[in-house]
């Protein structure tokens, strides 16, 4: 009798201590679909099912019940063996495959982007390169055209040199000629007067 009596003492404990508020997180374990329902004791309406790894707000625990709000707001009863409090192994591993495959695109998508810049890069360098090219063209066609340039103003130059050399020149040749056509001109004149005075002292015959 006295057995029985204690034994009903520490089921009264036991259900004193855990009708608590606790609002802590709690997850549904692995591998089990469990019903959520208005009432405590399975009792009421049925609210939702909830799968492995769904997680919930841990409200309050009456024994072996416990009342808890899923993450769309739903609040109701349902048994609090299959909580606990961490995520299940399989939902972890989901959880990390997604990751492994998020970061995998991510990957994928930044080999992409960095494909492109190399690409777009060796773009740049083969315009820079042609730019070059162009610009080398241009000052050789440049310095082409300055050296024509400058061989043409030292010829031009040449040529006045020349021309200030013939304007300088031509007034002595043409002082040379009259002096000549002078001179000669004045033998004749006097071989013509001797001739006449000639001819005058000898009666008109030419003695020579």
């Amino acid at each position: 009798m006295k057995y029985f009596k204690n034994c009903f003492i520490s089921g009264l404990c036991l259900i004193a201590c855990n009708h608590t508020a606790l609002a802590e997180t709690r997850y549904v374990t692995d591998e089990l679909q469990l019903s959520m329902y208005e009432l405590i004791n399975s009792k009421g309406k049925l609210l939702k099912r909830l799968n492995s790894g769904d997680e919930l707000e841990l409200l309050e625990q009456e024994g072996l019940y416990a009342k808890v709000r899923a993450e769309d707001g739903t609040e109701g009863w349902t048994k609090a063996g299959f909580l606990i409090q961490q995520k299940p192994a399989r939902t972890q591993l989901v959880e990390l495959q997604l990751q492994h495959e998020a970061l995998a695109t991510e990957l994928e998508q930044s080999k992409a982007k960095l494909q492109k810049s190399r690409n777009e890069l060796d773009n740049l360098k083969h315009q820079e390169q042609q730019a070059t090219a162009e610009l080398q063209d241009q000052l050789a066609n440049t310095e082409g055209v300055v050296a024509a340039l400058d061989r043409i103003q030292q010829e031009n130059e040449a040529l006045r040199n020349s021309q200030n050399q013939m304007h300088s020149a031509i007034p002595l040749n043409w002082g040379l000629i009259a002096a000549g056509i002078t001179f000669i001109l004045g033998i004749i004149a006097g071989i013509m007067l001797f001739d006449y005075r000639s001819r005058k002292r000898h009666g008109g015959y030419r003695i020579y």
